[in-house]
């Protein structure tokens, strides 16, 4: 008879929580042991009480307080655990930074039933499991492979960023139009800068072009 897996769950979306459960339910050795719908319940919470967790399954985009910044709270409070993260994020950059703050599976939203519980008895025996969706490219990256498809150099809001200034607009209109501060678009230009090796604006547009990027 297979170990007693017991699982915690943090995830905002209520119909996809009791899906979730429904899964635990009929699997003969899981359990889901609590769930929580925010990472500040479930911080809340974990100050007076604690349970006694194998797999925890996060959601990235949660109310005020992402996935992301979550997990190392949890590996802090529950440092045998081990967290599968399950998002519709299929941005590859997230997906490396899951893994690097201690994530040991990462899987899409719309895998099956069969993936999730596969990968939930995988992660517990110690695997790791990456989405086969992203698990070429993250592979190339932490590789160091140099042939990594530079598609994938930038997110979908670096490249929305950088078309915005390719256009003409300046910092503070990019802002504007896509309602985030100035600040934070200079910061989205540092890291283009960063990634595609360049020195300003003028040559981050015309690297980017040549890559196709944009």
């Amino acid at each position: 008879m297979e170990d007693l897996i017991k699982i915690l769950i943090i995830e905002d979306n209520t119909q996809f929580t009791e899906s979730l459960k429904n899964l635990i339910q009929v699997t003969e050795s899981m359990e889901c042991v609590a769930n929580y719908f925010s990472a500040e319940e479930y911080l809340d919470c974990s100050l007076n009480k604690t349970f006694d967790t194998d797999v925890v399954i996060l959601d990235l985009h949660l109310p005020y307080k992402s996935g992301l910044q979550l997990i190392p709270i949890i590996l802090s409070k529950m440092p045998n655990a081990s967290i599968l993260v399950l998002t519709q994020n299929n941005d590859y950059h997230t997906t490396l930074e899951a893994i690097r703050l201690g994530a040991s599976g990462y899987l899409l939203k719309d895998s099956s039933i069969v993936s999730i519980r596969r990968t939930i008895k995988e992660i517990h025996k110690g695997g790791a499991v990456i989405d086969p969706q992203l698990s070429r490219i993250v592979l190339q990256a932490l590789s160091g492979n140099p042939n990594l498809e530079e598609k994938y150099l930038l997110t979908n809001r670096e490249i929305q960023v950088l078309k915005l200034i390719s256009m003409g607009y300046v910092k503070k209109e990019v802002a504007a139009l896509m309602g985030i501060s100035y600040r934070t678009v200079a910061q989205y230009s540092e890291i283009i800068y960063k990634k595609l090796q360049v020195p300003n604006v003028a040559a981050a547009v015309a690297s980017a072009i040549r890559k196709g990027l944009i």
